[in-house]
């Protein structure tokens, strides 16, 4: 019998043992970035009531008035609430949802400029999803022909998508629903208990999981591995089959958080940033308005403001953490203009001020505020303090207490050339005077280069 030698390099086995060995790859540390897309056939109707944040409503009203457009076919279900009526008076009440596969056609869409659009707004990665709760796949799967190969747009949009985003020098990843699929189930998800009940529960259908997962995984090789609500039961086991063959297959992939609680390689948080300390690498994600699918009642009023997305961004960060900010296009393949007209501000400020982002670490404290009552953040990277304002700058000066930066020091603002002057005393009081034309933005950088820095 042949001795396997199980200390190879980069050779996982399925085993939980085994797999435990994984170490978080540092591109994904560094990237900070990424941005979700939620499109499939409920891009058609596009509709869900805009009723708030996940987290501000309680969640015995939650899925009767549910902001998230990606779960039409559950809201339909409830035969009750804003999103029944609207399907009864647009499509009728017989009119059954798979019917959407056939009149989704994505016929502008373009994956290159989607790609283009994601370099340019400073996106390091990006993950779709390749099926959600609703069954539909974005892929041509051996294992269904309910697929955008098929039926509707007749594309491979995995497969477009994968080869366009990594022509732009930008990690690609897939979103797998597993627990959930709602072909396989009739009984509609009213309460947080329900989402452990309300699943297929045959190995039919967890091998028909597995299967889906190894083949995305054979046929894109996904740097990130996006699992949502959990694994099938009757499946667990499998998962260090999964997990191994994809660390085999793609070595420096990573795995979040949401199966079921047996493996991650980074925790994530939805909509409601943590003021806990989190342990670990993780990720925080949310659409820039209330639902993650393409929702047309949403106006400017219901998405997040340029201000709060920058220190989203940035608060994430400094606390350790990757954003990864889902669009939703339309069902013609264009992301709508209020989407992109965030990403573009977002990824502007990137473009002057991302060395304060990109590959930094958490500093000794995440924020603070400065004497004048601005909100700051700390990043840093190798002898390079960022420091992140917020607000007005009308003292023309930030102060910020109980500091150390030694006696060798350089201070810059992100975006100019010049050396600012400063003031620094016996009580650690750091005073920036900032110049007294600089570019308006919602947040200012300062890197503060010292050997020495302390806080």
């Amino acid at each position: 019998m042949e001795n396997i030698d199980k200390s190879s390099k980069n050779k996982y086995y399925p085993t939980w043992e085994s797999i435990k060995t994984h170490q978080l790859p540092q591109w994904y540390d560094d990237a900070k970035f990424g941005i979700f897309i939620h499109w499939g056939l409920y891009s058609v109707p596009a509709y869900a009531p805009p009723s708030g944040e996940l987290g501000s409503i309680d969640w015995a009203k939650w899925f009767y008035m549910n902001p998230y457009a990606e779960w039409y076919l559950n809201s339909i279900r409830l035969r009750s609430g804003d999103t029944w009526e609207y399907h009864k008076r647009r499509y009728g009440e017989y009119f059954d949802y798979e019917l959407f596969s056939y009149i989704w056609k994505a016929e502008r869409w373009d994956p290159n400029e989607w790609a283009k659009i994601f370099r340019e707004v400073g996106a390091r990665y990006v993950v779709l999803t390749a099926k959600h709760h609703d069954g539909f796949c974005l892929w041509p799967s051996r294992y269904t022909d309910y697929n955008s190969y098929n039926r509707g747009p007749k594309r491979d949009i995995v497969g477009e998508l994968t080869n366009a985003v990594r022509s732009q020098g930008i990690k690609m990843g897939l979103y797998y629903s597993g627990a959930l699929d709602w072909r396989y189930t009739d009984q509609p998800i009213t309460s947080l208990e329900d989402l452990l009940y309300v699943r297929p529960h045959t190995y039919t259908y967890a091998d028909y999981a597995y299967n889906q997962l190894m083949e995305l995984i054979d046929r894109y090789k996904p740097s990130v591995l996006w699992g949502d609500i959990g694994w099938p039961e009757k499946g667990r086991e499998d998962l260090k089959y999964v997990f191994a063959h994809y660390y085999n297959t793609v070595p420096e992939g990573v795995v979040n958080d949401r199966w079921d609680g047996i493996w991650k390689d980074f925790s994530t948080k939805e909509y409601q940033l943590s003021i806990s300390p989190i342990q670990g690498k993780w990720e925080m994600t949310r659409g820039i308005g209330f639902s993650f699918g393409y929702n047309a009642n949403e106006g400017p009023e219901h998405i997040i403001s340029e201000e709060g997305l920058i220190e989203l961004l940035v608060k994430t960060v400094a606390n350790g953490g990757n954003l990864l900010l889902n669009i939703g296009p339309k069902a013609d393949g264009t992301i709508p203009e209020l989407q992109l007209q965030r990403l573009k501000q977002l990824g502007n400020w990137l473009n002057i001020n991302g060395e304060a982002i990109y590959s930094t670490k958490p500093w000794i404290r995440s924020e603070s505020r400065s004497f004048e009552g601005n909100k700051v953040y700390f990043t840093n990277r190798d002898n390079n303090l960022y420091v992140i304002v917020f607000g007005s700058l009308e003292s023309r000066s930030v102060t910020l207490e109980d500091i150390e930066i030694g006696e060798s020091v350089i201070i810059q603002m992100l975006g100019t050339n010049q050396n600012l002057n400063f003031r620094y005393g016996e009580d650690k009081k750091l005073s920036v005077i900032f110049p007294e034309e600089i570019q308006e933005s919602v947040a200012y950088v300062i890197r503060i280069t010292s050997e020495e820095l302390r806080g």
